[in-house]
């Protein structure tokens, strides 16, 4: 293991001591040029914890794991990158595959190797990101020819732990795997899920049913086949109990949830065949225990709109990530599938992919994924690591949603200039625009005041590539303010004000 303290990363957003701390943050200058992604992240003690895969600093070209500590505003405090022995690849799974535990920590499973030559250990984890286990699962001798990743993992109310993924054999297409395994590491039962040699199938995730069961979500496919999505329930031996396709024409992505009551909803997306080329719309089904369907919304019809996770919140609500027009998605949706609000978030002029949301204590939302940036980015090429931080309404500054707007430019967020702040009387406002980036019709400024009231709003002078503008701050009593700044499509930058007494 290597561990490397570093302070200072560019926190993109303005002194102030809010209720809902919100920011966004990417690694490119951490990375230094290598490729990785946000896998998954969790609110821990005076932070996050976010576990990441990427291209080492040590010249092998191999992926390895690289576990992060944040603090309270997104700055890094810690940065473990995990290898063991010879080079080699270190892989998590692939949407929010590391799970909580229930005695505090964090596991996964984790693929060391490649091809045929890979082995399945499971690795377990602190609150720091320190590794406190790592064991052994699974592996196949090279002459077997087998390929197989575990892609999420979850935790059992015994303690132990379900692995899904897939098992790719010869002279058939991959299987969809499930393995069980005790809390001391011992794999109890494996069952792979397939109809046929000709079929692919890929587990993406799984949940815990109430009887001890399973349920798995993922994919098949196989040409000229609609409802290319699957969900299996299988009893507490992995058995398979029923199997329900659906989707039609869209790609597949997405996962699985149990409610309280015993239902079950799976986050998904949905296409028809006249529709234009990769547009889709994202899809909430809740099914009941026999896979019947109680309720099935789709929403966000866009060009790319997909799923990757989703949770369920104390009100029966569900809030779900993914992604739409290759910007990071987040959306809420009422307890029985009504979308209430989305924004979507970029950093960089190229795709973005979220692949984890976890609620957190302040009634807000953690995000993670990945950035591709292109030639008007500063490192062309460079698959980057993202974290967001929101507000109960998905605002990285509160009061987003009150702007007019549901697209968010967070790539000029970090080149917006706020002083003297706090401020008295006045306060000035400066973004100098990188290349490549114009605002689309007039920019305004908006004041908001802690309740979310406008208490100004201002045309903002554009010269070149600087907006510029000055507040009169007199009229607003002391306290703290919420600043955003928008043009006529997108919201552009915003911060916190703070006005003091004079």
């Amino acid at each position: 293991m290597r561990n490397l303290a570093l302070i200072g990363m560019v926190w993109a957003g303005t002194t102030g001591v809010p209720a809902q701390p919100g920011f966004i943050v990417h690694f490119d200058s951490l990375q230094n040029g290598k490729g990785g992604a946000g896998e998954s992240v969790f609110e821990v003690d005076g932070g996050y914890l976010l576990f990441t895969e990427q291209v080492s600093h040590d010249g092998s070209g191999k992926t390895h794991l690289f576990v992060r500590k944040l603090n309270a505003l997104g700055q890094l405090v810690t940065e473990r990158e995990y290898v063991n022995g010879d080079p080699r690849h270190y892989l998590f799974g692939y949407i929010a595959p590391v799970c909580p535990l229930d005695t505090g920590g964090f596991a996964s499973a984790v693929l060391e190797g490649s091809d045929y030559w890979a082995e399945t250990w499971l690795y377990r984890f602190n609150q720091q990101g320190d590794t406190t286990h790592r064991r052994l699962l699974f592996t196949y001798p090279p002459q077997d020819s087998l390929l197989h990743f575990i892609r999420q993992t979850r935790q059992t109310s015994d303690g132990g732990f379900i692995l899904a993924g897939f098992l790719d054999r010869p002279n058939a297409l991959a299987q969809a795997l499930l393995v069980r395994v005790n809390a001391n590491g011992d794999t109890l039962w494996s069952q792979a899920y397939g109809q046929s040699v000709s079929e692919l199938n890929d587990a993406l995730g799984v949940a815990v049913y109430g009887d001890g069961g399973y349920l798995i979500s993922g994919y098949r496919l196989l040409p000229f086949v609609l409802d290319q999505s699957f969900l299996i329930r299988t009893d507490p031996l992995g058995n398979e109990l029923w199997r329900r396709e659906y989707g039609n024409r869209a790609s597949v992505n997405g996962a699985v949830r149990v409610l309280a009551d015993g239902h079950i909803v799976t986050w998904s997306e949905y296409r028809e065949q006249a529709w234009p080329s990769y547009w889709q719309q994202v899809m909430l089904t809740k099914w009941d225990a026999n896979g019947g369907i109680v309720w099935q919304k789709r929403s966000h019809y866009n060009y790319y709109s997909s799923t990757t996770d989703f949770e369920v919140l104390a009100d029966g609500s569900f809030i779900g990530t993914g992604s739409q027009v290759g910007e990071g998605l987040i959306a809420k949706f009422s307890p029985t599938g009504d979308s209430l609000w989305s924004r979507t978030y970029d950093v960089f002029h190229s795709d973005h992919q979220l692949y984890d949301v976890t609620p957190t204590s302040d009634g807000g939302f953690i995000l993670c994924g990945r950035g591709d940036q292109n030639n008007l980015d500063p490192t062309p090429g460079l698959e980057t690591i993202y974290v967001v931080k929101t507000d109960s309404l998905g605002c990285v500054v509160p009061g987003c949603h009150l702007v007019g707007v549901s697209e968010y430019a967070m790539e000029l967020q970090e080149h917006l200039k706020l002083w003297p702040n706090p401020a008295t009387d006045h306060l000035r406002l400066e973004l100098e625009l990188p290349a490549g980036i114009a605002p689309q019709g007039a920019v305004q400024a908006v004041l908001l005041d802690a309740t979310g009231r406008e208490v100004l709003r201002e045309r903002v002078r554009q010269n070149g590539n600087l907006l510029s503008h000055s507040f009169t701050l007199s009229p607003f009593p002391p306290g703290l303010y919420h600043l955003h700044l928008a043009d006529e499509k997108r919201w552009l930058a915003g911060g916190r004000v703070v006005v003091s007494p004079p």
